[in-house]
């Protein structure tokens, strides 16, 4: 919903700004939103290093979940499967 309703707002802006600039308010327009889109990716940038700030205090470590080796799978897999045994008999 509110990306259709951004599409229509910006090509709104676009035609006043076209027509109260003539042809420069098209650059215009791609300089706000060059401008517009640069401070939210800071902005997110922000956020992100917030968060990992407070799950590196709550003690939330995701790194080891991804550096797993084959082996350590592997030793994972057969002691599921060994406890699936065991609970069938």
């Amino acid at each position: 919903m509110y990306f259709i309703i951004g599409i229509i707002l910006s090509v709104l802006i676009y035609f006043v700004l076209t027509i109260l600039f003539g042809g420069i308010g098209g650059l215009i327009f791609l300089l706000i939103l060059t401008g517009i889109i640069g401070y939210l990716y800071g902005e997110i940038q922000k956020l992100n290093e917030r968060l990992q700030k407070i799950e590196k205090l709550n003690g939330i470590d995701d790194s080891k979940d991804f550096h797993v080796s084959d082996e350590e799978i592997e030793k994972e897999l057969e002691q599921y499967a060994d406890s699936g045994e065991n609970k069938n008999e």
